[in-house]
This record gives structure tokens, sequence and C-alpha cells, in this order.
């Protein structure tokens, strides 16, 4: 990629907003906040040293200044203080967490993409009742990628979550030396991680409706706070994207002022580099899931302004909110393109449905500086998982009884509709009903690779490579995959274990609602 992405800007159809309301609030734009070696998501590198998290309250005074978060991780690791630290890790790298329950909730911590054995996975099983401690100790056996963690006691996670329990896990290789010394990256830097979360005023309460749709904000907040901008020079910038929305999915792109759309280059997914950089418009972020992408400003001019937003879509929520109701109309959307407005009465999300475009983020150029780097042509190896012979296992997704169901059931503590050979490999048809809506499942304990998309929407078709129905955020390693409704997606799984003994995971819809809900089911491995 040694053209800059400035060259290859097509019309986007988009118009920017004005200066007082292009992130959709009518607020003031202030500074991107990027995490440092403290703090609020600092980078807390402990090496095999034990550390202290504390899931705890915050002060009402404090919880005003932070987004309106209620709760927080909190450690503290030699004379620095953490608010939900960001975890650097590496390969192999024994973790140690002496976790402690300070809120008023039972409470456990999910090491969310990381393969742990059971007692590690937090999955809900055990949860630590307030007042109480568990230590985690395990290895890190993930490839490098950005990885993170957030609450899992069975119907408290989403509220949980959403008043600010989360925090980020970074694995690094070589892989990742290799790629920040041919780009010139400096970590809080020009390598920045981006954590996206919509925001309601009130606090977390839900009705029927969100917890049917799920629980839409009314404004975006990007690290922490709404209507961000960043100044930045004319170099490739890398920023690491994590959807920590409870349900919201996003449509994300990039253009100019001029309305002009921008091209990014996609490195890597939700386990990681992808094999090769992806050329992409657009793409998808479902609830958990992560992109790796970098940004050429190499030819931009000093005072432009390149703006990431999140485009028009068809949220397709076909579901219904009871079985006697008729499915919700959501005509005007069904064929929203980017920069057509989206009717905010027609779907359940306030003056902010989802589908609905809005801006999210300014990079703004004011510094020209002397920088020359391409794109390595090779990022990993990526090995593709051998499924000859394997056996494929179906799974349903659907609405019945005012509940989300997989394969028409709901979870049950202890309960493993789920057996699978260890060491076996299979692969999952996971089919979602026409009158559904998306839901973005998530696997713990393992990574898997997308082989097929079929049946899949007409707003997916610009996103596709081609090859079996794929997307380019397919082509990698992932733990969560976002399955819509009438699609049916397949995925490969290799469920080698290292630990002795039977181990026991959950796959579940990561729209927090839902799962806690019960769109859930409890795997077994032996």
């Amino acid at each position: 990629m040694g053209v800059a992405a400035f060259a290859h800007r097509t019309n986007a159809g988009a118009a920017p907003g004005s200066a007082s309301d292009w992130c959709g609030t009518g607020g003031v734009a202030r500074p991107l906040f990027v995490p440092a070696d403290r703090g609020f998501l600092g980078r807390l590198d402990a090496g095999e040293d034990r550390i202290v998290l504390r899931a705890a309250p915050l002060p009402a005074s404090e919880a005003r200044k932070a987004a309106g978060y209620s709760m927080a991780y909190l450690a503290e690791h030699r004379g620095k203080h953490y608010r939900n630290p960001t975890l650097a890790l590496h390969p192999g790298q024994r973790v140690r967490v002496d976790f402690v329950n300070s809120v008023d909730e039972p409470t456990i911590v999910h090491w969310h993409g990381l393969g742990v054995d059971t007692r590690n996975d937090g999955n809900g099983a055990v949860v630590v009742e307030p007042g109480a401690r568990f230590l985690y100790d395990f290895d890190v056996r993930d490839r490098a990628s950005l990885y993170w963690y957030h609450p899992h006691p069975h119907g408290l996670t989403a509220g949980q979550a959403y008043r600010g329990l989360f925090g980020m896990i970074e694995v690094d290789d070589i892989d990742e030396q290799r790629l920040r010394s041919a780009l010139d990256l400096t970590v809080g830097k020009n390598e920045i991680p981006l954590v996206l979360q919509d925001r309601r005023g009130g606090g977390y309460a839900t009705d029927d409706a969100d917890r049917t749709h799920g629980f839409l904000g009314d404004t975006v907040s990007i690290n922490g706070a709404p209507c961000p901008y960043l100044d930045v020079a004319t170099r490739i910038y890398r920023f690491r994207v994590l959807n920590a929305s409870n349900a919201r999915t996003y449509r994300l792109a990039l253009r100019a002022a001029d309305g002009m759309a921008i091209p990014f280059t996609l490195i890597g997914v939700d386990g990681g580099l992808l094999p090769a950089p992806r050329r992409c418009s657009e793409a998808f972020l479902a609830s958990a899931e992560r992109i790796d992408i970098l940004v050429d400003l190499s030819d931009a001019a000093i005072g432009d302004t390149v703006v990431l937003e999140t485009r028009a879509f068809d949220p397709m929520h076909m579901e219904t909110t009871s079985e006697a109701s008729a499915p919700v109309d959501h005509s005007a959307m069904h064929h929203a393109m980017p920069g057509q407005p989206v009717d905010a009465t027609s779907h359940h999300g306030g003056e902010f449905p989802e589908g609905m475009q809005r801006a999210l983020l300014q990079l703004r150029v004011r510094r020209r500086v002397g920088y020359r780097a391409s794109v390595p042509a090779q990022l990993s190896r990526v090995e593709r998982i051998d499924v000859a012979g394997a056996d494929e296992r179906p799974l349903r997704l659907g609405f019945s009884k005012g509940r989300w169901r997989i394969n028409d059931r709901v979870f049950v503590m202890g309960e493993t509709p789920i057996e699978v050979r260890r060491d076996a490999v299979e692969t999952w048809l996971i089919r979602n009903y026409f009158t559904s809506m998306p839901h973005a499942m998530h696997l713990h304990g393992f990574h898997f690779q997308v082989i097929e998309r079929q049946s899949s929407p007409d707003q997916l078709a610009p996103l596709g490579i081609g090859e079996r129905g794929l997307l380019a955020t397919d082509l990698g390693w992932k733990d969560t995959v976002l399955v819509w409704p009438g699609e049916s997606v397949r995925i490969a799984i290799d469920f080698t274990l290292p630990y002795a003994g039977p181990q026991t995971y959950v796959f579940h819809c990561h729209n927090l609602e839902h799962e806690d809900g019960g769109m859930m089911v409890g795997v077994r491995v032996a």
C-alpha cells in the first residue's frame, strides 16, 4: 500500500454535519482520550507479577466525570494507579490476577477471546459474592491481538458492563513488533485503541423493548467521551477498534469533509493479524468484535478533516416483541444506503436508532511530516483448519415464548446440550431465522474460522470478497461472528485442548441483554 488513501477517494454520498452537531449531540468536540501508562485504560505490564484487580463502585462525583460509569476495575502496580487497565501480555506468560469483588452484586471476570480452562474462563458457573475474592492463574496460549475482559455473572452481565466494568487485553508477539517497525508505529502516539460504546442518559434501566432488541444509547462515546477529535500528521495511523457496546452494531467507514469516501486497510480481526492486508471501504462491527485498521494520511493536506462514521444501514430488526404481535415494520430502513437518513421513529433507540448514520471521530490534519513506509505484503501466518471429515453441528437462532433461543432452548446453568469430543474438528452451521434480528455469536475457550456465508442480505454484497460469501472481516481468527436474519454462517472449530479432564464453556449471543435473557448454551469438551 504505497499509495495514500487520499488518492482513492470515492463519492460516498454523505454530507458532513456542522461543527456543532457533527456527532449528533450538539455538544462540544473534545480531544480524543488516548490511554497512557496509568489511569483510565492505562497499559499495565505486570510481567509475571501477581496483581490485584478490584471491581468497585465509583463515587458519584467521579462517575459524573467518567462518562456516567458508576463501576470500575481498579488496580495498582509499582506505584501507578489504574482504572479499567489494559493488560499487556505475551504468549507463554503466566497471568495471576487476584480478583476482589467490592460491588454489591455477585460478579466474575471473563477473559474474552483468551483460551483458558473452565476454572479461569469466568463463564458464570462460579461467581464471586460481594466482599469475596477469586484467584485467576493461567498461561497465555493465544496469538497476538486485542482481546478484552468484562463481567459474566448470568443475568447481571449487561448492567455491570454498561456501568463500567470492562477493559482491554493486548497480547504482543514478534509479528506485532515487525509491523510496528515497518510502519514506525508507537503505542499511544500513532497506534491508538478506540473503544466504542453507546450511552443513554439516566443510566442502565431496561424495559421489555430493551430486553428484546438490546439496550441502545443516544450517543456514542469513544474511549469514554462523545464527540472526540484527534490532531494527526501526514502519516499512517493504526486504530484498534473494540465494540464494547451492549447491543449496537456499527457500519464503520471513513470520509473526508467534502463527503468523499476514503478507504482504509484492514490488517486484523478478533484473533489477531490477517495473513495479508485488505483494502476496505467499510466494515460492520457487532458487539464484542474487534477490527485492526490502518489509515494512510500521507497525502492529506494541512487543514483536512477525516471523519470516522457509522453509515446508514438496514438493522434488520425483524423480531417481534411477543408471539402475538406482527413483525416490526422497518421497510424505510431496508434499502438505506450510506448517507441516507433513517427514520428515528421506526425503531427502538430514541433519537439514535440502530442503522442511523452518525459521525463518531474527527481526524484533524495539523502537521506535515516526512514519512515513507509501506504496509508489509504478509502480516502473519494463519493456518486454515482442515475440515475434511469434520462433523457438522446445526444451530438455530430464534425467538419464541418471549425469549431468544439457540436450538429452541434457553440457558440452564449446569446443562451442556453441546457435547464435543476432545481434539475433534467440527463445523457449526449457524442459521438465523428470517423473523429475527442480527445476533453476534461468541464462543468461549476457542477461536474459530468462518468458512462460508449463505443467503446473506444484499447490504453485505459491497463488503464481500467473492469467495463463499465471505467478508474481509471473516478472513482471520474469530471469537465472535455476526449472523443476520435469514443468513447461515458456517464456522470451523478445532477443539484441541491441553487441559486434563472435561472442560465446560458457553456459546451465546453477545447482545448482552440477549445473553442475560438466556440466549446461551453450555458446551462440554471431553
